[in-house]
């Protein structure tokens, strides 16, 4: 729910996810891939770059760049 809140993030916003879950939807049904990264992840950037140096790489692996 830490995504879509409203008051403060004292309520949860129905509305705002049911956009955020559609969107998603859409990229999928058009041929997009989204990998998504959490902030905690890329927040520092020794362990960015440690995250980055091992997807990468394992992205071009699967779509054969």
């Amino acid at each position: 729910m830490q995504h879509y809140r409203r008051d403060n993030d004292r309520t949860p916003d129905t509305a705002k996810y049911a956009d955020m879950v559609a969107a998603d939807r859409d990229l999928k049904l058009r041929g997009y891939d989204v990998f998504r990264f959490g902030h905690d992840e890329l927040k520092q950037p020794e362990d960015a770059k440690k995250l980055l140096l091992q997807f990468i790489p394992d992205l071009f692996s699967r779509f054969k760049a």
